[in-house]
């Protein structure tokens, strides 16, 4: 996989993380499946690049590390709501 083949992939998982985020304090569940290995196949390739590209996704990769924390908290919270009813 090609540098900017990887940037995209990453670049759209980080959105689809975003837009799950979203869906989730909306009041309503996401499909999650697969995305764990999504994310440690292009996380796998991301870190294989050579060091100065390797370096260049540092960013996206720190994003996908704050927006997945991020999704964790919603996910927890909208599971607790579920608890309450």
């Amino acid at each position: 996989m090609k540098v900017d083949e990887i940037r995209a992939k990453m670049e759209k998982l980080n959105q689809f993380i975003l837009d799950s985020e979203i869906t989730v304090l909306g009041g309503k569940m996401v499909d999650l499946g697969g995305l764990d290995r999504d994310i440690a196949l292009i996380c796998n390739k991301a870190v294989a690049l050579p060091p100065p590209d390797a370096r260049d996704m540092q960013p996206l990769m720190a994003a996908m590390i704050g927006n997945l924390e991020r999704l964790s908290i919603a996910l927890k919270d909208y599971k607790d709501e579920i608890g309450k009813k």
